[in-house]
């Protein structure tokens, strides 16, 4: 599933590509992608994208109107802009664009969800604070973690408390912080807190710098796979010597989710 340096390369891409156009035409494939909560899609007719923003692990395309679209890639949607009006494998929902062409949702497994909204992305997709808000700092973070006796790993996870972190970045930022993924999120130390909140939002900017990690079946706006997998220091390398001091990195389940980590870096 894409997370937040994925969603936001594909935002960048998409956003030169879709604003000042308007939609003309919609078309849903496959009605269980839209979301139950979302507005009827119809009303994206005749209304025009003025801008694409992240929120989270969401896509959110700004309408004129005031309206919101979120889209929710989950495990192989895709979202991409076509110049023709040709027809796209596994399109899920299409909306035709003024001057030809279409945004198109496809996804393969059928997993992703459009969302058409009013309001504060934040509140009504029930998702937490931003890893890069200015808001969120070590005083932030010590009020989200206090009291928290979930493993730190899992509550990174946990989207309602800061969004747009999975598994991946969530693993790279703990090696980097020098901490176990079961150490409880409530007992870290001020000096722990700090390390760690640096340590997510560098390998954030990296792996933003670096297109993303194509590990599975991420791509961008304009298909081209990430290129961050390539460092990765943990994630996916069970058996395989740390970069930074040669012991082997291990995997354990935490939450029902592989997780990895060096026994030695990490304390």
């Amino acid at each position: 599933m894409p997370e937040l340096p994925e969603v936001e390369t594909i935002v960048r891409g998409l956003r030169p590509l879709v604003r000042g156009r308007r939609i003309t035409e919609v078309a849903v494939e496959w009605a269980r992608t839209v979301d139950a909560s979302s507005l009827p899609l119809e009303r994206l007719i005749g209304d025009t994208i003025v801008g694409v923003q992240r929120a989270g692990k969401f896509i959110v395309f700004e309408l004129a109107s005031g309206f919101r679209l979120a889209a929710h890639l989950r495990m192989t949607g895709r979202l991409m802009v076509t110049r023709t009006s040709g027809s796209v494998p596994y399109a899920k929902v299409i909306l035709r664009l003024g001057r030809g062409g279409a945004l198109i949702f496809a996804d393969v497994r059928k997993f992703g969800r459009v969302r058409l909204f009013r309001g504060d992305c934040r509140q009504v997709l029930g998702i937490g604070v931003d890893p890069f808000d200015r808001g969120l700092d070590e005083a932030a973070f010590k009020k989200l973690l206090a009291g928290r006796r979930t493993p730190i790993k899992a509550w990174l996870l946990d989207q309602r408390r800061i969004a747009g972190i999975g598994n991946i970045y969530a693993a790279e930022a703990l090696f980097y912080a020098g901490l176990r993924p079961r150490r409880r999120a409530g007992d870290l130390t001020a000096r722990q807190r700090g390390l760690l909140l640096k340590s997510l939002r560098q390998v954030l900017r990296r792996a933003i710098a670096h297109r993303g990690s194509s590990v599975d079946d991420y791509v961008d706006a304009e298909g081209n796979e990430g290129g961050f997998q390539n460092l990765l220091a943990v994630y996916g390398r069970a058996g395989s010597p740390c970069r930074r001091c040669q012991a082997s990195v291990r995997r354990v389940l935490l939450a029902q989710r592989s997780t990895f980590y060096c026994p030695a870096c990490q304390q």
